[in-house]
């Protein structure tokens, strides 16, 4: 079983990236990046695949995790990539239980959750073209 989700998506990658921006931006979450692989692959002379990856959070919520284990600050802010796939694209996440302690299980659950909607809003927000 892998340790990633997949939203599959009927949109080229850079579309599902500006639907996951505007998703962010309407739900007021802080943008820290957006990191094109592909172009810094392409840069450095190496084969560039349709990748993104988007830094995300809400410092009021990371608040709450770190006050419980200030080590847990290596997992976030939280991350979205985007991957190109089968003339679509696919939004990759993972699951915060496969990083967080058990004892951080329900903010783990909660950022899940968070991961998942951002998905799945996107998703529609990106083939209906809307982004």
């Amino acid at each position: 079983m892998s340790a990633y989700e997949r939203v599959a998506v009927d949109a080229p990658p850079e579309a599902v990236v500006a639907a996951l921006r505007e998703v962010l931006r309407s739900r007021a979450i802080t943008e820290y990046a957006v990191v094109d692989h592909g172009h810094d692959m392409a840069a450095a002379g190496a084969p560039a695949f349709p990748a993104f990856t988007l830094v995300f959070g809400n410092p009021a919520a990371g608040a709450k995790l770190l006050e419980r284990d200030l080590a847990a600050a290596v997992d976030i802010p939280l991350r979205l990539a985007v991957i190109g796939a089968d003339g679509g694209s696919e939004i990759v996440l993972r699951d915060m239980r496969s990083m967080l302690d058990d004892d951080l299980a329900d903010l783990a659950d909660a950022f899940t959750a968070i991961l998942r909607a951002v998905a799945h809003d996107a998703r529609g927000l990106a083939t209906t073209g809307a982004a």
